[in-house]
């Protein structure tokens, strides 16, 4: 499966790397960017399936760090895997749910 990261996603990654910038060192951040990257080929090889999180849209919730989360649906009539939003953990759900609709 082919994965596209959405405008969305695109900005939100960057947010999250941003924001880890003045709490984590440079070691940390490069660990963080190799997690994500091996969380998206195990998705994209299909090898692991994470919980459905919104039925309707079917989004899903894969933690990428006890801080991070990212959140994609699938769509197996195009064979591809959209990217839809990354999101800290630690922020207010109230936003998560602003961000899915």
């Amino acid at each position: 499966m082919e994965i596209v990261w959405t405008r969305l996603a695109n900005i939100t990654y960057k947010e999250v790397f941003e924001n880890l910038e003045f709490r984590w060192t440079k070691k940390e951040m490069i660990n963080f960017r190799d997690l994500t990257n091996e969380l998206l080929e195990k998705i994209k090889a299909e090898k692991v399936k994470y919980p459905l999180i919104n039925k309707k849209l079917g989004i899903r919730k894969a933690k990428v760090h006890k801080n991070v989360s990212l959140f994609y649906k699938e769509d197996k009539k195009t064979n591809k895997i959209y990217i839809v939003t990354f999101f800290n953990n630690r922020m207010n759900p109230d936003i998560l749910k602003k961000l899915l609709e």
